[in-house]
């Protein structure tokens, strides 16, 4: 005979109990072991079951009303039960803080790999190194999700190709169960999976126009999301290191180009502008880098460096650029290398990094 290790009896007996509470609680009538047998515990023999009620009975878990019918719960049972989902409520909130917590922290690494590419682009190249996020709005949605936090707050992550994944606490006037928000996910992904965020606003601002009824109490979280989804139009970054490093290299001749080119990159919309512009023209080509020296520059503050660009992909497609602000007399062949080099880096991370799943199934009762 085998004999199982007591923390698997133990697990074994518990599950039956919760099961025959809530059988009871369903039926109001007595359980007995050929129910368990093909409903609870399949696979186990029935005069395996009935040993596990006799204990159960034993330790003062079930009682037996008749003679020879089936068992039922006793107080001592259901202080067991609602000790048991006391507990399973408060693991639930500890997953739900801890998978916040690890969003957090993935967006945290995400946001510090790019820092920390820029500043190793500007330490070896002994210039100006930057690294630029793309719009959102232009990124593949990967998927939507919504996780109940407290009664009235839900949490709606959006996840997308290019890594980003940003959250927005929400705030009802009305509970919303986790089925329920599961569902209003599963239906919303059907729909806005593989499109770009700007395409999924449209569809789903035309799914809420259509008034689905079967949707209508969600209407308002929805429209909540699809806000904040609108906010993203202009949510590009930009990461840039090293511009001090610039005046070793540079003559007395050359602080001005430097002061001009400082005011263009705090400005930022133009030195952006330019990068989308240099990632359109790679994606039409098909490359990758790009070059452009002194004059060949768009802005014209730039009249006098050299910039080496080079976009980084998820997948095929293009999220980003990096790369190297410096004095036209560059070493060239080292540049290039260095910023095809760390560009592959940093879309081995991106890559690699991956979204967190987002479990929003509801415990085990």
């Amino acid at each position: 005979m085998r004999i199982l290790k007591p923390e698997i009896a133990k697990e074994r007996e518990e599950k039956l109990l919760r099961w025959v509470i809530e059988k009871f609680a369903a039926t109001r009538k007595p359980i007995g072991s050929e129910l368990i047998a093909k409903n609870a515990l399949k696979g186990i023999s029935s005069a395996t079951i009935r040993n596990i009620m006799k204990k159960l009975e034993d330790d003062g878990f079930l009682m037996q009303p008749h003679t020879s019918g089936g068992r039922v719960p006793t107080d001592k049972a259901y202080r067991f039960y609602v000790d048991y989902l006391s507990e399973a409520q408060k693991i639930a909130a500890q997953e739900k803080t801890k998978l916040q917590r690890e969003y957090d922290d993935r967006m945290a690494e995400l946001d510090k790999a790019m820092v920390q590419t820029s500043r190793m682009l500007a330490a070896l190249s002994h210039s100006a190194g930057f690294v630029y996020t793309s719009n959102i709005s232009d990124q593949i949605v990967t998927r939507l999700d919504f996780i109940p936090l407290a009664p009235g707050h839900v949490l709606a992550v959006l996840v997308t190709d290019g890594g980003t994944v940003k959250n927005w606490p929400l705030r009802t006037n009305y509970d919303i169960s986790a089925s329920r928000l599961r569902l209003l996910g599963n239906f919303i992904n059907e729909q806005i999976s593989g499109k770009t965020l700007k395409q999924a606003e449209r569809i789903l601002w035309e799914q809420i126009d259509s008034k689905r009824s079967e949707f209508n109490d969600v209407v308002d979280l929805a429209r909540r999301v699809l806000n904040e989804m609108a906010g993203q139009e202009n949510n590009a970054e930009l990461y840039l290191e090293g511009i001090g490093q610039m005046l070793t290299d540079m003559t007395d001749e050359d602080y001005e180009d430097l002061r001009q080119m400082v005011r263009v990159v705090e400005e930022r919309k133009k030195f952006t502008n330019m990068l989308e512009e240099k990632m359109r023209a790679l994606k039409t080509t098909g490359g990758r880098l790009n070059v452009s020296i002194g004059a060949e520059n768009e802005i014209k503050e730039f009249k006098n460096l050299s910039v080496i660009s080079s976009a980084y992909k998820v997948g095929d497609k293009t999220i980003g650029m990096l790369g190297i602000i410096g004095p036209k007399h560059m070493e060239y062949t080292r540049m290039i290398s260095l910023v095809n080099l760390i560009g592959g880096m940093l879309e081995n991370t991106i890559n690699n990094w991956g979204a967190l799943p987002v479990e929003t199934e509801d415990e085990e009762q």
